[in-house]
């Protein structure tokens, strides 16, 4: 069965304890032996004290004579002074008194001539052993001595301490340490609790803070109540998280001036690294993709570009990269230019893409306008003048002898001339008007313009037997705009219905006031504009039937030219028209700050 693993304030208090369990018992294992190696010693000490003065108080002659009852009288005596057991050896090893013998006993005592202090004292001052005697069997501390007469030895004289008494001043000594060390180990303990305590606190506290620096929350700073390493350690993760949070922010800012000019420029950007992720996009991206999700990061670009053209030049580069640029139509009225850029990302070996969309409808719509444009002009002038042409070969070969026909043809040649003449000034007064960008406005009233416009044209009007009416709007007010610009739109629309209204129609030209705005309407009920030709109205050359326009003398500019005028003095234009119904042509212009209504 697994243990359950302890936290660091245990696993801490517990190394804590065992060190000092250790270091006590070491130490106090030491001490003890020390103090037994001293207590030794002091006895070894006072025993060879006693030995001398033994040594020094015996008669050497009865160790010699071997006067038995003398040699046991002296050891009785100096045992009982001494409380030391003491025995006379011969030079020979034989017992001649022993304090803890009797003299009939020691026939039966062994020689002694080979004991270990015996031995030693044979050749140093003292000699010294300690076991358990064999004789009496109890331990006992030997120290002898060697005792001569006359420079001649004659034998050996032996105190024996018994261990009794030292046993138990060790074991006293044991004692103590034992108990000295419990106390020492339980106020350790009692002093090492809080220390432990506070040092996991501390410590737990840092892990806690430094998991929020590493969560991402960098405004979180390290207090320790403590001077150790550890508040050196905080300390340093405090200048950390500063200097990262700088790091950070000084990033998050490059990154956002980044996107901002990225998302800024109207190419969209997508970076795909080696395992067709995006890693990178800008809005732009998304919209020339008509993706309409968030965020593309992090995902297949099969998932997100939808077309196919598109999606096959991204396989066929991550197969074999290399810069492409081509052009891909993702819709009828969306045409894009594409260039794909290899790019190295550190430690990939593979090349990634930036992929480059560049939405070039409006360039490709512009192209087409002037290929339309330099066909209608060349085919504008081409009628009249093949038209001129071929009335003056005509006349050549034959109508000059016939004046009628002669007469004729001159007309239409003139009719021609002055087709070809609208023509060019339309075309000149257009390209000024495309010139021009910021012209000064002005407010003005507009009602004399529209009423001097409406009769130049009654006389035409009333020619085709149409009704041509004027319904201004009351009060005095004035529009903001240029008043010459003004009757050139007005001239224009008013024009174009009495060009294209049936014989015996209507044409009204009213005006209305809206809010802040004045509009100017022309009502005719012409042979009108079918719906899906409405969207071309306004453009050059264009016609809705291009055979009448040409018999009535009309050049295909009209509406561009007041498409243009209306734009550049901040107005709107626009149009309702149903086919053999009629048309309204409609002008919005602001009116002037000065404008009073009544």
């Amino acid at each position: 069965m697994r243990l359950p693993s302890l936290n660091l304030r245990y696993k801490l208090f517990l190394i804590l304890l065992s060190s000092l369990f250790l270091g006590l018992g070491v130490v106090g294992t030491a001490l003890y032996f020390q103090f037994e190696s001293f207590l030794y010693q002091r006895v070894k000490n006072i025993t060879a004290t006693y030995l001398d003065l033994a040594a020094q108080s015996i008669d050497n002659e009865k160790i010699v004579a071997d006067e038995s009852l003398y040699l046991k009288g002296f050891v009785d005596n100096i045992a009982t002074k001494t409380a030391c057991r003491v025995t006379i050896i011969d030079q020979d090893g034989k017992v001649l008194a022993d304090s803890e013998i009797p003299i009939n006993g020691l026939p039966m005592v062994e020689n002694h001539i080979n004991r270990p202090e015996i031995q030693t004292s044979l050749h140093s001052s003292y000699g010294f052993d300690l076991r358990t005697s064999q004789t009496i069997k109890e331990k006992l501390l030997y120290v002898s001595r060697a005792v001569y007469q006359e420079d001649v030895h004659i034998g050996f004289l032996r105190l024996a301490v018994f261990s009794n008494s030292t046993n138990e001043m060790l074991t006293t000594a044991r004692r103590y340490f034992i108990v000295a060390g419990i106390l020492i180990f339980v106020l350790s303990a009692l002093l090492i609790m809080p220390l432990s305590r506070n040092i996991t606190e501390n410590i737990k506290d840092l892990g806690l803070k430094a998991r929020q620096i590493a969560d991402g929350d960098l405004d979180v700073r390290i207090k320790l109540r403590t001077n150790d390493e550890l508040k050196e350690l905080g300390s340093s993760l405090n200048e950390m998280a500063i200097k990262i949070s700088g790091y950070l922010r000084r990033l998050a800012q490059e990154r956002q001036d980044l996107n901002t000019v990225l998302s800024s420029i109207n190419e969209g950007i997508i970076a795909i690294q080696a395992n067709q992720r995006i890693i990178f996009f800008n809005n732009q991206a998304l919209k020339l993709l008509d993706c309409h999700e968030e965020t593309i990061l992090e995902k297949d670009y099969h998932q997100i570009i939808e077309n196919k053209h598109l999606t096959s030049l991204l396989d066929n580069f991550f197969k074999k990269p290399f810069l492409i640029s081509d052009e891909i139509e993702l819709s009828r009225d969306k045409i894009l230019e594409i260039s794909m850029i290899p790019f190295n990302l550190q430690d990939i070996q593979r090349k990634g893409v930036v992929l480059v969309l560049r939405d070039i409808s409006h360039y490709k719509k512009l192209e087409k306008i002037r290929r339309d444009f330099v066909a209608n002009v060349s085919h504008e002038f081409k009628t009249p003048l093949a038209a001129v042409r071929g009335y003056s070969e005509t006349l050549l070969d034959w109508g000059l002898e016939e004046p009628e026909m002669s007469r004729k043809y001159i007309q239409k040649i003139i009719k021609q001339s002055h087709q070809l003449e609208n023509l060019v000034s339309d075309l000149l007064q257009l390209a000024r008007i495309e010139r021009l960008q910021n012209i000064e406005l002005r407010g003005f009233q507009p009602d004399a313009i529209v009423n001097d416009v409406v009769s130049q044209y009654m006389e035409l009007a009333q020619a085709k037997d149409l009704e041509l009416t004027v319904k201004l709007q009351s009060g005095r007010y004035q529009i903001l705009g240029e008043p010459e610009m003004f009757r050139s739109i007005i001239a224009n629309l008013v024009d174009n219905a009495v060009k294209y209204s049936t014989q015996g129609g209507k044409i009204l030209v009213h005006t209305q006031i809206n809010g802040a705005y004045c509009i100017f309407s022309v009502q005719d009920t012409g042979i009108g504009i079918p719906e899906n030709e409405q969207g071309r109205i306004f453009e050059r050359f264009y016609r809705v039937d291009k055979a009448r326009s040409r018999q009535i003398g009309g050049t295909g500019l009209g509406l561009s030219i007041v498409k243009h005028l209306a734009e550049l003095q901040n107005a709107e234009i626009w149009m309702q028209s149903k086919v053999d119904t009629g048309s309204i042509f409609s002008v919005k212009f602001p009116l002037s700050a000065s404008a009073t209504i009544s």
